[in-house]
Order: C-alpha cells, then structure tokens, then sequence
C-alpha cells in the first residue's frame, strides 16, 4: 500500500474533543527547530528561534509581517538555510540542501502564491517531482492516475484530473497543492495564509480537510493573520514579533485580543465604522457589459453609483466579473458596452493616466506585477505615475531632492519599514510593499478610490493602518470602491455592499442588512433572503 494510504491511528481520549494527543502539554513533538538565526545582510530575520510540532495538531503561526514567519517556514522547507541552529525529525538532527530533501522527509508546504505549472493538468502537476520508478524508463500513468484518484475521491475533493490549472478555480488550486503533498506522503503540512483567496463555505471546507489530516496523526501548520480562524481551528499558537518568538500558548488559555496585542506590542483599538456620505455622485456606471469568449459575458449590464464619502463593497467568488470591472474603470480594458462617468465627466476614452490626472487612485491587488516594480527602488515606486506631472522636475530633468524628501514623508506617515528611500522594494517584507502602494495611491485627494483586496497577506497592525487610511479618505469626500475576497473586511468598512456572480449583481445589501448567511448565499448563486 502507498505510504499516502497509511493511516496513524490514535486512541480517543474521552476527555479530548479531538482524536489524538495534541490537546496535551506533554503531546509527542514529532519535529524541533532550536535556537534558529537567519540574517540577510544587516538585517536579522531570525534571532534564536526554537518551537516544536507535535503529532496530530493544528499549529498557528502568528505575527506581523517582517516577523520572521514564512522565512522560518521556508527552512524548515528546505528554501534555504539557517545561519545558526538546528531541525529535528523524530528525534534525530536533519539538515535539508533542497526542498526536495525536505519532502522525501515527510515534509510539505502550500505556498501563499501557488506553485502550479498552469498549462499542465492536475495529473502533471501532482507527478511532477513525484515520478518514483519507472519501468523501462517509462511511468506508468494509469496506476498514478488510479492512486491519485483514490486520493482525490478519500478527500472528497471535486478535481478533474485531466484538466489544466488554467481552467481551475482559486480554491481548486489549493485543493490541488493539498493532494501534491499528500501524495508524497506527507506527514508535517504547511499552509501558509491558505484562507486568503477562499470564500466561507471554502474556508470551511478545507478546515474541515485540516482537522481530518490532524485525526490522522499529521501535524499541521498554518501561518496566518486571521486570528479569528486561529481561535477557532488551532491547538496552538505561536507569537512571533520582530525575528522572535514572544510566546507560545494554548489556544484555550489565550484570547484573540491577547495575540494581537503580543504581535504588535499594543492594544489594537477597534475599527469605528462612521458615515460620511455627500449627496454629490462621484462614479457612476451604466450597464457596463465586457464580452468574453463566446456568447459569455464577463460583465453583463453593470450599474452602480459611488456618493462623495461612500465605501461601496464588493464581494463575490473570484471570476465573477470582479477584475473586468476594476479593469474597465482603471483603463486598463475597454468595455463593449456601457459609460463609466467620473464626477459626471465619461471617461470611457481617457488613458490610465488621463483617469488618474482627474483624481482616480487604484490599489491593485497583484503587488508584485501591476502594483510596484520591485526591483525598483522605494523612491522609484513613491513617484510612479507622477513623474511626469512637474512635481518632481526642473527645467526637464529630475530633481532627486524633491524626491527623496518626497518619499521621506510617505515613510514616516505610512510606517514603511525600510533602511530608507534608496531600498530596493523586492527585499522588503509583503505587508511594506503594500504601504507603499497605499502610500503612494492615498496621498493627494483622490475623488474615487479603488481598492483591490489592500490588506491581503498583512498583518493585523498593517490592516487596521490600511483601513483607517481608506476612512480617512472617505471622511475628506473620496468615494472608494473596495473589491475584496475577505467578509470581515467588507463588513467592517461597507456602507453598501455589492455582490457578484457571473458578471452580474446578484444582491446589494444596505449596512443595516449586511448578515454573513445571506451574503454567502448570494456569492454561491443563491436567493439572498
């Protein structure tokens, strides 16, 4: 039998909720890392580090970005090495040169961006690196098919093995990665900010999968901002802060105050939610329609208003039209159809920079590609989109001074972490390259705000920043359209909320009606009643 196929069986504990031994202090630590450093030039990622897996449970790891999280995950993984310190499997010290090594190890890891090959099908991707023996240099491919069909239907996932990643959903695609390592025989699970891109029913369903693995005697190990998901579904916690582990504790002896507080140091005051709605319209849209291919519509007759002051939510399944319209209103893609008036001016033929010259800002939500060039510098992306305005040259050529001060401010107002104006932004961490994209995008009055998922993949105290920095903005009179995939975030900031579902408005909810039920209704296709 495949070693994917074995089952670790425990005894149930009547006093336990769950099957195995994690719910005790004295729970079998199945892997060790001790006193770990890790240093990328003068900055230290990693200062002693040390925490223990045990066998069958749910550990959480916690912290702001910069604090060391995915980087102790990527050694543990093999992705690179410590500077100091040592892993223990089982008891006996390992030293892993490659990922490769780590997964023949029992070890695997869902990254955040998916490592996926998206012109290959589900089956390609899940042997590729798991190809084993061959019989006269060739797989046998039916018995791989088999097996991992096994997989899938144990699982009861819905994964269609001969189709290509390109055509799979978000959360298929973590389906996906989730049977990769599985397959390999995986037996300590690395999930790291796996809710991020899921919608309710989704997130729930692959907890669901989680405490399955745990029951079966896999540990597994989620980093994650959401600590309400880490209250809910963890055994553990792991605080980290600043290269540091502040504390390790039981999920039932702690409270989601007490870790936000360890992860940023300071109480995190709630998010206040006041209106500040005008009566001038800022955006409107009047049935905007984007072809797709065939007789399909990716938008089909979309319309909505923005008042001066509003934040009008967007939620829905990610492909349901969502990116079309952001596009459509950046000038990014012309519409077939429709007008888009921007204070009551059309702005279907105006260029990107046109639309950003009459005061549109635009968050995006794919940093990497679209919002910064990161192998520019801070200073390079602060001005971006604004170095052909005269705000920043003399007489033609670039006044650097101007710059620098420029960018200056925009670190000391948005808490950008960084050794200053001249940093390359690829070695800053997720959450600082969204500040700056933040920073960048807010400073000024912008009159219509599009945000495209601007917490996603930060930490508590960059959200709470970020959010307040998008009510502030609305309490000077912008109108801000918020896209995003995480409910709390919308429920929090929304005036209105707005949902899609194949290119259409499915439901818009008032503040007052906004429930999570009803919402996830109208995001699977449901009556929203």
């Amino acid at each position: 039998m495949a070693r994917w196929l074995s089952k670790i069986r425990w005894r149930i504990d009547p006093n336990m909720t769950r099957i195995g031994l994690n719910k005790t202090e004295d729970s079998k630590a199945v892997c060790c890392l001790f006193n770990v450093c890790k240093s990328f030039g003068a900055v230290q990622a990693l200062h002693h580090v040390s925490l223990e897996i045990r066998r069958g449970e749910t550990l959480a790891i916690v912290g702001e970005n910069g604090a060391g999280k995915t980087t102790l995950m990527n050694i543990l993984f093999g992705l690179m090495a410590p500077d100091e310190g040592s892993i223990s499997l089982d008891g006996q010290e390992v030293v892993f040169k490659n990922a490769a090594q780590a997964i023949d190890a029992g070890i695997g890891m869902v990254h955040q961006h998916f490592m996926l090959y998206p012109n290959l099908t589900v089956l390609e991707n899940i042997l590729i690196g798991a190809e084993g023996k061959t019989r006269f240099g060739l797989l046998d491919f039916e018995k791989r098919r088999t097996e991992i069909l096994a997989l899938i239907d144990e699982f009861e996932f819905k994964l269609a093995v001969d189709k290509k990643v390109s055509e799979l959903s978000l959360d298929a695609q973590q389906q996906l990665e989730i049977i990769k390592i599985l397959y390999r025989g995986s037996q300590i699970i690395i999930l790291d900010e796996p809710t991020a891109i899921l919608i309710p029913k989704e997130i729930e369903a692959l907890f669901n999968v989680i405490k399955r693995l745990t029951d079966e005697g896999k540990s597994v190990i989620i980093v994650t901002h959401k600590l309400g998901e880490v209250m809910e579904n963890a055994d553990r916690v792991v605080v980290m802060r600043s290269g540091e582990v502040v504390d390790t504790l039981l999920i039932s002896q702690t409270s989601q105050a007490e870790l936000a507080k360890l992860m940023v140091g300071r109480e995190i005051e709630p998010l206040k939610k006041i209106a500040f709605i005008k009566d001038d319209v800022v955006l409107e849209v009047n049935g905007l329609t984007v072809q797709g291919t065939g007789k399909v519509a990716m938008l089909d007759n979309i319309s909505l208003q923005i008042k001066s002051g509003e934040i009008l939510g967007i939620a829905g399944v990610s492909g349901s039209g969502q990116k079309q319209l952001v596009e459509a209103l950046v000038g990014l893609r012309n519409p077939d159809g429709g007008e888009i008036l921007l204070d009551g001016v059309n702005v279907n033929s105006k260029s990107v920079r046109q639309r950003r010259d009459v005061g549109l800002a635009y968050i995006a939500e794919d940093r990497m590609m679209v919002g910064l060039a990161v192998d520019a510098s801070v200073a390079e992306n602060a001005i971006a989109g604004r170095e052909a305005s005269g705000q920043f040259t003399k007489y033609g050529l670039f006044n650097f001074q101007k710059i620098r001060e420029f960018t200056r401010d925009l670190i000391e107002r948005f808490d950008i972490r960084t050794t200053g104006s001249a940093q390359i932004v690829d070695d800053l961490s997720g959450g600082n390259k969204q500040k700056i994209i933040v920073a960048r995008e807010l400073n000024g009055s912008p009159r219509l705000i599009i945000a495209e998922n601007p917490c996603w993949g930060v930490d508590i105290g960059a959200i709470s920043f970020i959010q307040r920095q998008l009510l502030d903005c609305a309490k000077d009179g912008a109108a801000v359209l918020l896209i995003s995939t995480e409910l709390e975030e919308l429920f929090d900031l929304s005036d209105r909320l707005s949902v899609f579902y194949e290119g259409r408005i499915s439901a818009t909810f008032t503040r007052a009606e906004l429930d999570i039920g009803r919402v996830g209704e109208a995001m699977a296709g449901g009556e929203a009643a």
